[in-house]
């Protein structure tokens, strides 16, 4: 557990250093383990703040689109039907949907940074590369993504962590490619917020 806060600290605190070191790493238990610990560490924050009358239904008070998809079914559907039992059933849902949106997003990031400027490298070690840089890119929602305001900070941190500078170091990429790939994913994301998906 000590080791998972490390790595959380490391990727947060001195990304450039941290993701550079990943690159001596062979390993995908690591990367797994953490999004394991994570999912589970921000699963369990969330329920609490929520449990404590804070909303997760904003980028203001969570990190991740996850906190925010369980938070509405969470007080709709569970909290009236199952009581107390519904936060063991969020905490599920959130890491459950957390694992999804890896499995989608890690192939992407993969190929973008890869075949777009990445340095050569077998394809099984690039994908490992771009799950290191995608995965620990979340590290920063670990300091608070669960907590008003903090979460916004952590989350827009995580993105610009796990979009742009972690798979841009991990796979060797430096072309325009990195800048590209997050002025797209950001231009989205204003858009989903101007015609009011996001909120």
């Amino acid at each position: 557990m000590m080791l998972f806060f490390k790595r959380n600290w490391q990727a947060t605190f001195h990304p450039e250093t941290f993701f550079q070191t990943l690159r001596d790493e062979t390993s995908w238990g690591r990367p797994l383990a953490h999004l394991c610990l994570l999912a589970l560490w921000l699963s369990f924050g969330s329920v609490i703040a929520w449990g404590a009358g804070m909303t997760g239904d904003t980028p203001v008070n969570a990190s991740l689109g996850a906190q925010m998809d369980v938070y509405h079914y969470w007080r709709d559907t569970l909290l009236p039907r199952f009581g107390t039992f519904s936060y063991p059933l969020a905490m599920a849902l959130i890491m459950l949907e957390m694992f999804i949106i890896s499995l989608i997003w890690i192939p992407i990031v993969f190929l973008v940074y890869r075949f777009l400027g990445g340095q050569r490298e077998p394809w099984r070690l690039s994908l490992l590369r771009a799950t290191q840089g995608f995965i620990y890119g979340l590290s920063p929602c670990a300091f608070g993504g669960f907590l008003p305001y903090l979460a916004l900070l952590t989350g827009v941190y995580a993105t610009l962590l796990q979009f742009f500078r972690g798979p841009a170091i991990t796979l060797q990429n430096k072309t325009f490619v990195p800048y590209l790939f997050v002025a797209v994913f950001l231009a989205l994301v204003i858009l989903r917020y101007w015609q009011g998906a996001l909120l």
